[in-house]
């Protein structure tokens, strides 16, 4: 146990430290303090030491310079075990502090602020703060160090539980947790200044995750698993609000991630519905009305939409609510549920209902983990328009085929490879998706279709995330009566595929743009 006599506190949230004071009080703990932290204690009553009194050198540099002062980190890193530190402690009139409650200037409330002037974010850095904790957290051998409010309680019953005393235990526990807390403010600043310098690949590479909730279990039930936010004040998935239903599991957030990227993934005005299961889209649809691209939506393959997940681009209203209610889904996510639509999901009440903010169209990066290895590219923000197609067949697809086509392809591109897509008046008819073959895809794409519009499919449009290496690809297109296909095209057996088309007298057309969804 390590006896608690002087603690240093410096903190811009001061949340909670009214009972935390008054606890160093009744175990006699002497406190020094800067600033308006040391004006905030006196102010309630309580005996402080302003810093600049306890180094004998004054605040300088617009406070820049309080606490980087060799009393203060001689105090937080002499090991005391050792003869020469306190020898050399004394020496120089060095005592040791051996209590730090620090927590930093408000950089992520000032990142999540819109147009922050440059030099405001710059003097929110904290500087004095950080090497406070790092110095104190080094020395956890004989030094408690807390670092947030949310800490508080439980440093203050291990005080009276000890009293006045902490066990090693607790102040190594507490290193660890300090830690990340530096590594996770530094990461903020690191990551917004390589932004504002167009930086997008460091050679090392930092994240700033913040836990938002530990979630019941992983991908599966002996898996754990917590879901964690990258903090940056750009719109979208992260601004979620849960009107209802119960907690969100990992695969929910996979699922619904992928639908609310697929229905804010069209360059229209119109609304937009799309059903995903096993993070592949079972149907997806454009209409002007919200309804009817449900409706479409579901037609697409109304046995694999149950227990799955349903986003929109539009506001849910009660018509629209009223029919969803008949089939079984996990999640449901709209950037607006009306008051009318919200009684009637409540209905049921495990389904979670999710309102997200509209994304802005800017530039991210996504990873993928492989144990010590990850990759960091450019999200796929793709979309492919009617000016970008290149023709390559004798038979030129008309105007509603041009619209089906570019709808399939974007449906496609939210698809795992290898991936096919059959799509008809702004629906999905069927979908072929993950195989190991681009025949395979084609195969159950056109199975599924058939299943539910075995007329509708004469004459409809289909859509391949990559080139067709062999010209068989397109035979069980053909067969089930597709008319015309997009494809990026990019083959050494191009031609072979483009005289297959033209011998079956259909469309094909080539847009240069890869979109393989491993």
């Amino acid at each position: 146990m390590t006896k608690i006599s002087k603690a240093l506190i410096s903190v811009s949230d001061k949340s909670g430290l009214d009972g935390l004071l008054e606890c160093l009080k009744n175990h006699h703990i002497e406190m020094i303090s800067t600033g308006g932290t040391y004006k905030y204690i006196k102010d309630k009553g309580y005996d402080c030491v302003e810093i600049s009194s306890y180094t004998n050198f004054p605040e300088i540099l617009d406070g820049r310079v309080k606490t980087l002062h060799p009393k203060i980190h001689g105090g937080l890193l002499g090991n005391i075990d050792k003869q020469n530190h306190i020898k050399q402690m004394n020496e120089n009139q060095i005592e040791p502090i051996n209590l730090v409650i620090v927590n930093l200037y408000p950089f992520e409330n000032k990142l999540l602020e819109k147009n922050i002037n440059f030099d405001e974010m710059i003097e929110n850095i904290d500087i004095g703060g950080p090497s406070m904790l790092r110095s104190s957290s080094k020395n956890f051998k004989h030094v408690t160090v807390v670092p947030n409010p949310k800490y508080y309680n439980e440093f203050m019953e291990e005080l009276n539980a000890n009293k006045g005393s902490t066990s090693l235990e607790f102040r190594k526990k507490m290193s660890a947790i300090t830690f990340s807390e530096t590594a996770y403010y530094d990461s903020l600043i690191s990551n917004w200044m390589s932004d504002q310098n167009n930086i997008k690949f460091l050679d090392k590479k930092t994240f700033a995750g913040k836990k938002i909730q530990k979630l019941r279990y992983g991908e599966n039930p002996h898996q754990e698993s917590s879901v964690y936010e990258v903090v940056n004040n750009k719109k979208g998935f992260s601004n979620l609000t849960q009107i209802q239903g119960k907690e969100l599991s990992h695969n929910n957030y996979l699922d619904a991630f992928n639908a609310y990227s697929l229905v804010n993934d069209f360059n229209n005005d119109e609304s937009i519905c799309a059903i995903i299961k096993h993070n592949n889209p079972c149907g997806c649809s454009t209409h002007q009305n919200g309804l009817e691209a449900y409706l479409n939506a579901l037609s697409g393959d109304p046995v694999s939409a149950f227990g799955g997940i349903v986003a929109f681009n539009c506001e849910i209203n009660e018509a629209i609510a009223s029919e969803i209610i008949k089939t079984f889904y996990e999640v449901i996510l709209s950037p607006k549920v009306d008051d009318q639509a919200r009684k009637i999901l409540s209905s049921k009440k495990n389904l979670r209902v999710l309102e997200y903010e509209v994304p802005e169209n800017t530039s991210s990066l996504s990873a993928t983990f492989m144990q010590k290895t990850f990759l960091l590219q450019d999200e796929n923000y793709s979309f492919t328009k009617k000016e970008d197609l290149k023709i390559v067949t004798k038979h030129k697809p008309n105007e509603t085929e041009i619209k089906n086509l570019l709808f399939a392809n974007q449906v496609c591109k939210h698809v795992k490879s290898n991936a096919i897509v059959i799509a008809k008046n702004n629906k999905t008819l069927g979908v072929g998706a993950g195989q190991t073959s681009r025949v395979g895809s084609a195969e159950i794409a056109c199975k599924n279709a058939k299943r539910f519009f075995n007329e509708e499919i004469i004459g409809s449009s289909a859509a391949s995330d990559a080139f067709f290496p062999f010209a068989d690809g397109l035979e069980n297109l053909i067969e089930a009566g597709i008319k015309s296909i997009i494809q990026p095209g990019g083959s050494i057996r191009d031609q072979e595929v483009i005289d297959a088309a033209d011998k079956a007298g259909i469309s094909m057309v080539f847009t240069g743009t890869r979109n393989f969804k491993h």
